[in-house]
């Protein structure tokens, strides 16, 4: 008998002895693994030694009469010590007058999550991922990069959600992942659900050594005045998720705490150009955002959340869809795609027409930034000088700007990125 049935067992016998709890669901992964890092140029050392991992982590959550509820993490010792953690959360359970209870799904669909390749690694043979690591320290020892680190992780992980109605939905997903990082400046990774092919695997690789060494040209410039910042798509999907999904989140939008009010949604207000659409799609095959359900059991799907430049929805659990007298959406955990109704022009293009610009590779402290205003001041400390089309070399600069006004004009510019899920973007800011 599995962790999850025995779990939901002694849930529904305390259920019946304790009438005060009036539902529960759980939401639990079972997972067991392979890491294996790589630290300065050395595979498997005693900092990033070979380990199987083997783990069991989930949610709870309890419904208790008088409209309180109980939201906990649980773990392998649940059972052993099921009635003291029972009278914990009966005791520390909180009240919530706007609470919400379980949800039914009339549907789960069905997205494949699970890569057969990596089943068999996890249960039989791991020789391919030492062989990635060996590879990327391989070809970038070849290209010249003289510190290499890495890691790879490949993971089995078994998901079991159930409810005191009946509800019992099991699935199984393979999350992998791999990078390197050169010199201490540059890395790219892959986090996926499947194994890489032979293509995406040469992409990290390749763009890791080529970044990696425009990165080593340091150049003694410090730029200043106003500036074109061009954004990498993994930068660009960061500002992204910080200023305009994190504004997005229902439970922000209802308390007051988003740049956008529920009105705004109602009217739907252009906040974007008109040519941009913001979309969220949690049901790719294989992808590391991808599931079919919640932990509250709603189901995956696909959604605009902003389409032509006007609001549509705010991302809504179960809580604040009963707020808002709205249906409740997926979540975002990745899976936010923009989109342009423009053709749009190639990187390189988009680059050999930059008169004085920063590629911005990394910056530090976006986190401390306010998401509603928009703006930032932030330390850049590994960009690419731009001069007329051309790459002069490393430099660090302070920038500052206003993301999401840069999207609403038409002098910023979207580039599209092969093999990336959203593009790259140039907006005007300043540098100091």
């Amino acid at each position: 008998m599995s962790l999850a049935t025995k779990l939901a067992e002694k849930l529904n016998d305390y259920q019946i002895q304790n009438p005060k709890l009036q539902a529960w669901r759980f939401d639990l992964h079972e997972s067991k693994g392979l890491e294996v890092g790589l630290k300065n140029n050395f595979l498997g050392g005693p900092y990033s030694a070979p380990s199987y991992k083997i783990s069991v982590a989930g949610e709870l959550y309890l419904i208790w009469q008088e409209q309180r509820f109980t939201a906990a993490k649980i773990d392998a010792q649940v059972l052993e010590e099921f009635s003291q953690y029972m009278e914990l959360w009966q005791a520390t359970a909180y009240q919530d007058l706007e609470g919400v209870g379980l949800y039914q799904p009339g549907q789960i669909p069905e997205v494949p999550l699970a890569d057969p390749q990596i089943l068999q690694m996890i249960n039989r043979d791991f020789k391919p991922c030492f062989e990635v690591l060996s590879r990327g320290l391989k070809e970038l020892t070849e290209a010249g990069l003289e510190k290499i680190d890495g890691q790879i992780q490949c993971y089995q992980d078994q998901r079991v959600l159930m409810n005191s109605q009946g509800l019992e939905f099991t699935s199984i997903q393979t999350p992998m992942s791999f990078y390197f990082v050169v010199n201490n400046r540059y890395g790219q990774s892959y986090h996926e659900k499947k194994w890489p092919n032979e293509t995406e695997l040469t992409k990290v690789i390749e763009n890791t050594a080529r970044i990696g060494k425009l990165l080593s040209q340091e150049i003694l410039e410090h730029p200043t005045g106003s500036v074109q910042l061009i954004f990498p798509p993994e930068i660009f999907e960061s500002f992204l998720s910080y200023f305009l999904i994190g504004n997005l989140a229902g439970s922000l939008v209802v308390n007051g705490q988003s740049r956008y009010c529920l009105d705004d949604f109602n009217s739907h207000q252009q906040v974007l150009r008109e040519d941009l659409s913001l979309e969220l799609n949690n049901l790719l095959p294989y992808r590391a955002f991808s599931y079919q359900c919640t932990t509250e059991g709603v189901p995956g799907g696909q959604v605009a959340l902003i389409k032509d430049g006007q609001l549509m929805t705010p991302i809504l659990n179960l809580k604040y869809a009963k707020k808002t007298k709205r249906q409740p959406t997926p979540l975002s955990n990745g899976g936010f795609f923009l989109h342009s109704s423009q053709t749009l022009p190639s990187w390189e293009s988009l680059i050999s027409q930059v008169k004085y610009g920063l590629i911005v590779y990394s910056v530090l402290g976006l986190h401390t930034q306010d998401a509603t205003s928009g703006q930032f001041s932030l330390n850049a400390d590994q960009c690419l000088l731009v001069e007329n089309g051309e790459i002069r070399g490393q430099v660090t600069a302070v920038i500052n700007g206003d993301f999401l006004g840069s999207l609403q004009k038409n002098e910023s510019k979207l580039c599209f990125v092969s093999g990336e899920d959203n593009p790259g973007y140039l907006m005007m800011a300043n540098a100091g």
